[in-house]
């Protein structure tokens, strides 16, 4: 086989990955995956049970053309993307809610029991596990040091963010905050930005995990921090979406129209910021000044991050059970599914793909439309 050939293999292997939650290592919410309307359903696949109120509310991560994802029913999977066949599955006594990560031969999540898992992506047998004193509701990111080495970086309800070695679990270094942490954290430029339950912005070094930045937010942080361009957007519980320039603390903007909270994470992109409430509400922002540009409005809580696709399109679910497409420039729908139960995850979009979990237990994988033929 050329080594042209080999390469064009990689690229191609490489565009149906999804190996980063939000898109990439700072949670920005972006897929480059140019969407055609409408989509239409691939599989389902039970990985929870909704008699039982086990959905799934963790985003997916995909790799080599496998889904790896977690339901509230104690159970992690490895899924075949096209198909949607179960490869392999563990069990735990907790929920899985936040995502996984990958490092190397390994793929990495956190669970309700305490626990950080790591297991072998191919067979699912459990390499490491490092335990936590608090339930780890968080997702995982993944850095690669300076030594070249990769760690894990994921939150718990101990009040602590972790960073360890992603190969033998090995904690490196651990930080204090004054509450739970709840969401995955951003990386960028060597940093991790964060929050959680004591309302504020922690910026901290990665390699050494020392303090850069301590800013006061004032309100519960329920989701992951969006890094781009030294700024760090923040949705939260005190009814805003704001901007902080990561360079001085100081707050470039805030946005807040009615009193209701923000639990989904924003989502970043050049000229706009997307943020979904519990307003029944998603708004694109205009990201310099923050100013309101259009409303979509549902007919439920929105705790789904929305994911900007090609710089066109917002994918995003809503509790009134229904999974929706809007253009990102006007705000009007493009297109919908109904589900028919809440839909808290954020969207995934691997190459064709795009993954969804509901609280019926199920992921949903749609395949892209195709694209109108040019005349």
């Amino acid at each position: 086989m050329s080594a042209l050939l080999v390469a064009g293999l990689a690229v191609t292997a490489a565009a149906q990955d999804w190996p980063v939650a939000r898109g990439n290592a700072p949670m920005t919410g972006n897929s480059a995956t140019k969407l055609n309307f409408p989509l239409e359903l691939a599989w389902t696949f039970a990985a929870g049970d909704k008699a039982k109120r086990e959905g799934v509310i963790a985003e997916s991560v995909v790799q080599g053309g496998r889904v790896y994802v977690g339901s509230q029913s104690g159970r992690f999977y490895s899924l075949d993307l096209v198909s949607g066949k179960e490869l392999w599955k563990v069990e735990k006594k907790g929920a899985f809610e936040g995502n996984a990560g990958f490092a190397g031969d390994l793929v990495i999540a956190g669970c309700v029991d305490g626990f950080v898992y790591a297991w072998n992506k191919s067979d699912g047998k459990e390499v490491w596990k490092f335990e936590t004193d608090g339930e780890v509701h968080a997702g995982v990111n993944i850095w690669t040091g300076p030594d070249g080495k990769l760690r894990a970086l994921v939150g718990s309800y101990d009040n602590k963010l972790y960073c360890l070695d992603a190969a033998t679990g090995a904690k490196l270094w651990e930080y204090e905050t004054a509450n739970y942490v709840n969401g995955a954290a951003a990386i960028f430029d060597g940093k991790t930005a964060f929050g959680g339950c004591d309302g504020t912005l922690y910026i901290l070094d990665m390699e050494k995990g020392t303090e850069v930045k301590k800013i006061e937010i004032g309100a519960y942080i329920g989701n992951n921090i969006a890094v781009d361009k030294g700024v760090a957007y923040i949705t939260h519980y005190g009814n805003k979406v704001v901007a902080y320039a990561l360079s001085d603390g100081a707050k470039l903007w805030e946005y807040g129209d009615r009193d209701f909270p923000y639990y989904a994470a924003a989502a970043v992109t050049d000229g706009w910021v997307v943020a979904a409430g519990r307003d029944k509400r998603v708004r694109g922002l205009e990201r310099q000044k923050g100013e309101e540009k259009w409303v979509f409005r549902t007919r439920g809580d929105v705790d789904s991050s929305p994911l900007i696709c090609a710089g066109a399109t917002v994918l995003f679910g809503s509790n009134d059970g229904f999974f929706y497409a809007a253009n990102l420039s006007t705000g009007e729908e493009t297109w919908r599914y109904e589900v028919g139960a809440p839909v808290k995850t954020a969207p995934a979009v691997a190459g064709d793909f795009v993954l969804i979990g509901a609280d019926d237990g199920n992921i949903y994988c749609f395949k892209n439309g195709k694209a109108a033929e040019s005349k």
